[in-house]
């Protein structure tokens, strides 16, 4: 992976996590919600990971057959 894609995927994740640290301080949502946010984040985060280091865990989706 080229270091500018990497860069770039980086600072979308950091945009995003930043999002929702103030929408849910913003807000005043309860702590909760905050901890599913951050649990939602990491889960993403490392479904990132995994495709990039080609690390099959099965697929959601099942693929079109033509």
């Amino acid at each position: 992976m080229p270091l500018i894609s990497l860069v770039i995927y980086i600072v979308i994740f950091a945009i995003v996590a930043y999002g929702l640290y103030w929408v849910c301080t913003k807000f005043q949502l309860p702590q909760p919600v905050m901890w599913i946010c951050g649990a939602l984040l990491i889960i993403v985060l490392l479904l990132f990971l995994a495709q990039q280091l080609g690390v099959s865990g099965g697929s959601v989706m099942v693929p079109l057959r033509r």
